[in-house]
């Protein structure tokens, strides 16, 4: 089975992943904390902002809206609060706590996807909280965020402590490398996972269980032509069941479709660069991996 979306689609999600520095504000009532060292009662401010995707510094757009802000905290492996209905205002989120204990864990954009009360009423450990899964809404990925700080070892004196919050997903940029005419209408991700992990596992992309199948964005009525952001986001997940990236072209009058099966996991809140070269030889796509360490470079042949 394969999802499609639109080109409109597809250029709405790279202007709502392509930036960087916006930071959501949230405002929650301080608790005092006891005076421990004979001075005055104070607070901690857990401070919160959206990491800039890895490699890319200086992406600018609306790509950080958030729509839904909520946080809770493990103590000794069980959820012993809740911060929900979060406002934002301003350039970042304060979030005061009741002191260093325990794990604090922050999401956005997981509205109808991740239930904090119902999970707290459940009794969830913690365990099994790092292994919560975000399926797919509305057909695509979600554009959730999630990030976390331990407190416990934390010197009583620090009182700001930030968190960083990335998101869930990867980026597929297409760029041109042709003297000649090129048009793409069609980028695919074959065998694609429909779920995720809430949070990174060390060592696993994909959940056990995951159900995967090609996801498409089309471009039938206005093909690309030029550099173009955003073109497919796609969850982070392993690539051992035969995932491949596909780009169909019109190169000067000739249609190709150029495939490449991907051997590295695709990992969240990182953008991949696929190239489309033409020389005097043949027809190749290239795919770059953009993180903070460089990537390998992978070429496909038509």
């Amino acid at each position: 089975m394969k999802t499609n979306v639109t080109r409109a689609a597809a250029m709405a999600a790279s202007a709502g992943f392509a930036a960087m520095a916006l930071s959501v504000s949230c405002t929650k009532d301080r608790v005092a904390l006891p005076d421990t060292d004979g001075g005055a009662a104070g607070s901690v401010t857990v401070r919160a902002s959206i990491a800039g995707y890895y490699g890319d510094d200086h992406s600018a757009g609306a790509g950080n809206a958030v729509r839904d802000l909520q946080a809770c905290i493990f103590e000794d492996g069980r959820m012993t609060g809740i911060f929900d209905n979060l406002s934002m205002s301003g350039g970042s989120c304060d979030l005061a706590i009741d002191g260093h204990s325990g794990t604090l864990y922050m999401l956005a954009n997981t509205d109808g996807l991740i239930d904090l009360a119902a999970l707290q009423a459940e009794e969830i450990s913690e365990t099994e909280w790092l292994r919560t899964t975000v399926a797919m809404k509305d057909g695509a990925p979600a554009d959730f965020f999630s990030g976390s700080v331990s407190l416990d070892g934390m010197d009583k004196s620090q009182t700001r402590i930030p968190l960083s919050l990335r998101r869930g997903m990867a980026r597929f940029d297409l760029k041109f490398n042709t003297a000649g005419k090129a048009e793409v209408y069609r980028v695919t991700l074959r065998n694609a996972a429909e779920s995720v992990f809430l949070f990174p596992v060390s060592g696993q992309y994909s959940p056990e269980d995951v159900s995967r199948k090609d996801y498409s964005a089309e471009f039938r009525e206005q093909p690309l032509t030029a550099d173009t952001e955003g073109v497919l986001h796609v969850y982070e997940q392993s690539t051992g069941n035969r995932v491949v990236i596909s780009v169909d072209a019109v190169i000067d009058g000739k249609t190709e479709v150029l495939t490449k099966e991907l051997e590295e996991p695709l990992k969240r809140n990182t953008i991949y660069t696929l190239t489309l070269r033409k020389d005097t030889i043949d027809v190749s796509l290239e795919v770059s991996f953009d993180e903070w360490e460089p990537g390998s470079d992978t070429e496909l042949m038509p």
